[in-house]
């Protein structure tokens, strides 16, 4: 079986992330955003991507990177709250990418004492309404856009040991797919 190589952006890996949201279309854009934006606006989101201390998590199906996931903590929460949004190249949608990103979003949740992970989409995104109920979020309909709340359990050494394996198998196949002069 194919397994998604995943693995945790850092800040050095910004270009390819700044990349990765060029090649996005207006569609897409707005799709992740939950209206139109502007390069501009987009510039300025990507300047501070890694300023909140925010987990970011790339998919690199190519060894390009093709898909984002983010996992940033609601800041005062009391009851250990995050958001997640999930970005895939419209090229490289429904190839289990979203899904690997968002389980691995929800696992890095997990093992951070995070109780409840939202999700917002615009009411038209049917994917990501899929995928939100493929794991099992509660769906509600607020103006025009889907609200998703998932549910983590508490951490477990198998969630952890998944989680450090991620990272593990990840960098393996960074290293054997680095290029040769």
């Amino acid at each position: 079986m194919y397994e998604l190589p995943i693995r945790r952006l850092r800040p050095y890996d910004r270009p390819k992330i700044e990349s990765h949201f060029k090649s996005l279309n207006s569609d897409a854009l707005t799709s992740r955003f939950g209206a139109p934006v502007s390069a501009e606006f987009v510039a300025a989101y990507l300047s501070d991507i890694f300023d909140d201390a925010a987990l970011i998590f790339g998919a690199f199906p190519d060894s390009r990177l093709r898909g984002v996931g983010e996992l940033r903590a609601v800041p005062d929460s009391l009851n250990y709250v995050a958001e997640v949004a999930l970005t895939v190249e419209t090229g490289w949608q429904d190839r289990g990418i979203g899904d690997g990103l968002l389980s691995r979003l929800l696992t890095a949740a997990r093992n951070r004492g995070i109780n409840e992970v939202h999700m917002l989409c615009l009411a038209t995104n049917q994917k990501m309404r899929r995928l939100a109920a493929k794991h099992k979020a509660e769906l509600k309909l607020i103006t025009g856009q889907i609200e998703a709340t998932l549910a983590t359990p508490w951490p477990s050494p198998f969630s952890l040991a998944e989680e450090i394996s991620g990272e593990y198998h990840a960098f393996a196949r960074a290293i054997l797919s680095w290029p040769r002069r």
